[in-house]
């Protein structure tokens, strides 16, 4: 199955943002139906409303002129009927503007639902771990907040403009049957033309999202608490700031290119359309002049001419930014589109009674690059402990996430149950058999909320099995410590507090062991600990694997004699397989590397024994 994609370099065509308009109108109206059927009602009278009062101003100057004459006109009639329609005008707009954010609101909620529905439909990593995601998913995210009710608005404010284009264009009729024609066609290039230049902006937008991007990890970088040690022990302020101000001064030079393409693309449109309604207003003039036309109509005239102008800018712009929306609700729907590699079977096949692991010719590699597991087979039966050794790129980590099945195997299977029930990892749901793994990753999120929500990680609390799996894992040993215990807000950020590495420690593997899994899995979970934590960590996994099926992964050696077996990985394939003293006995890779790191662990105890004195680590010698 092809890996999806989320960009597609080939942008949408006029056919292309109307088909994703007829897909996102519906989507509108289903979010709020009734706020949206009002807010089309009131578009429309809206867009009545300046062709009804420009016809009652010319009423209005003729009656006065007929007045003036010695005729009689009922004045105070037309002058309430145009106070009574500005009124309404009035009253419209500011209704519209009310219903039009309450029903923004909710197609923005509907809208950034949809995406985090999606992202949780996307049971693997291969999109999230592809680059090309981060520029889109960039768009996406800064778009969700924006664009549905910026869309929204558009939208109607489109209807109200055509409509009252129409109606104030049909008024010109009185003037003669061919004025409404060519004012509109006179204005029409400039319309196009702005139509364009929105175009290239937006491929401005996309072609720069990654440049833009990397503009702003620069500035993040440099204000982030998470950087700051390291900024001021190195003194890497100015080079951050040095780059920021290159890649903004290029980004914006970049853009002003753009930008003065606008102006100066849009001057010759704007001259004609200019030219054309200095003609109509002329030939008005010319009329009147001759007794064809009376003052009302070349009022009329001036104030359709005004308006007609003003009502093709406003078209003009609603249509560019109209657009720009639609591009970004065509990625929108490549998104929700995306076919992932990792899917859910159409009729998922029930987990087996027994959970023995079975991996049969696996080969894998990520998208683009060599494979990273070559043709690895690997039992593992129910209940048994295996360490899974290997220097740093031999492939552990990768064979942990085809465990998980984040990704699928490009040749061979994983399979999951004894002889005679195994099936296919590809054939199961991917959440029913992850519901029964536990796991303590090397990178382990570190939510900012307190200590409960981050053992919970949105499960019901089950009071018993919370405090068994603070107890078991040493978190509630460290609670007192904690002002508000398991209360605690952790992360500066939201004014909370900052967890050493071993009590973060303690904190995933107690929201590992609340989900009573029966399958625990450690990847590389001691790396950023001192052998003591270290030791800890191995010590209460030993302990709490026993009757699971437990896996640990690490390339340091120091506790993975309790394991029931070990496997050494070297480049992608399994080296060694067999118990530690087997290993030690075969002397071969994984006898080397205890030996290695066995007299490392040696010569820093014999160091630190030894108590030099500092002006010895000082010589030259």
């Amino acid at each position: 199955m092809p890996r999806p994609r989320l960009r597609d370099e080939t942008k949408p065509d006029t056919a292309g943002l109307l088909k994703i308009l007829w897909r996102t109108l519906p989507e509108l109206w289903r979010s709020s139906p009734l706020l949206v059927t009002l807010l089309g009602l009131m578009a429309l009278i809206g867009g009545v409303i300046p062709a009804v009062t420009l016809l009652i101003s010319k009423w209005a100057v003729d009656g006065v002129s007929e007045v003036a004459a010695g005729g009689e006109t009922n004045l105070a009639l037309l002058a309430g009927a145009w106070a009574g329609a500005a009124l309404l005008g009035q009253l419209t707009g500011v209704a519209r503007q009310v219903l039009q954010g309450y029903a923004a609101d909710n197609f923005t909620v509907q809208t950034s639902r949809r995406l985090m529905d999606k992202m949780n439909d996307l049971p693997g990593l291969e999109v999230l771990e592809d680059p090309r995601f981060h520029d889109d998913i960039q768009i996406l995210q800064m778009g969700a907040p924006r664009r549905p009710l910026n869309l929204t608005a558009t939208i109607l404010g489109l209807l109200a403009t055509a409509v009252s284009l129409l109606s104030v264009a049909g008024v010109l009729l009185t003037v003669g049957w061919w004025v409404p024609l060519v004012v509109v066609l006179g204005m029409i290039p400039l319309t196009l033309t702005q139509m364009r230049l929105y175009e290239l902006g937006w491929s401005m937008t996309i072609q720069n999202t990654q440049a833009s991007r990397e503009l702003n990890y620069f500035q993040k970088a440099a204000l982030n608490h998470g950087y700051a040690k390291e900024i001021r022990l190195y003194g890497l302020m100015p080079y951050l700031t040095h780059e920021y101000t290159e890649r903004t001064l290029d980004y914006q030079r970049t853009m002003r290119g753009v930008r003065n393409k606008q102006l100066i693309g849009v001057l010759p449109a704007q001259i004609l359309a200019l030219a054309v309604t200095a003609g109509v207003f002329a030939y008005a003039v010319w009329q009147a002049q001759l007794g064809n036309l009376t003052p009302g109509a070349v009022v009329l005239v001036i104030g359709a001419l005004s308006q007609v102008r003003g009502q093709l800018q406003e078209l003009a712009d609603s249509l560019g930014v109209g657009s720009e929306h639609l591009h970004w609700f065509g990625k929108y729907y490549e998104f929700l589109d995306a076919v992932p590699s990792v899917a859910v079977p159409a009729e998922p096949l029930p987990l087996p009674q027994r959970f023995d692991l079975t991996l049969d010719g696996v080969t894998f590699g990520y998208q683009g690059h060599a494979p990273v597991i070559e043709n690895l087979s690997l039992h593992i039966p129910q209940g048994q402990t295996v360490a899974i050794v290997g220097e740093n790129g031999a492939g552990k980590s990768t064979l942990v996430k085809l465990l998980l099945r984040f990704y699928d195997p490009s040749q061979g299977r994983i399979l999951l149950g004894g002889a005679g029930e195994q099936v296919d990892l590809r054939d199961v749901d991917p959440q029913a058999w992850r519901s029964q793994v536990a796991a303590v990753f090397q990178d382990y999120a570190r939510f900012e909320w307190d200590v409960r929500q981050n053992v919970l990680l949105g499960q019901e609390e089950d009071a018993p099995r919370l405090q068994y799996a603070a107890d078991a894992s040493g978190l509630t040993a460290m609670l007192p410590r904690l002002e508000s215990g398991m209360n605690t807000r952790i992360g500066q950020a939201y004014g909370g507090v900052d967890l050493s590495g071993g009590q973060w420690q303690k904190l995933v593997t107690a929201r590992a062991l609340y989900r009573d899994a029966r399958v625990l899995i450690l990847d590389e979970p001691t790396a950023a600990l001192d052998p003591r934590s270290e030791a800890e960590v191995f010590r209460t996994f030993a302990e709490l694997s026993r009757g699971r099926t437990a896996v640990l992964v690490t390339h340091r050696l120091g506790s993975v004699r309790m394991a029931d077996r070990i496997i050494v990985m070297n480049a992608g394939r399994i080296t060694e397989d067999g118990t530690h003293e087997e290993l030690l006995a075969a002397g071969g890779e994984y006898a080397e590397l205890w030996a290695l790191q066995a007299r490392q662990y040696s010569e820093s105890r014999d160091w630190l024994e030894r108590e030099p004195d500092p002006a010895s680590l000082l010589s030259s010698d």
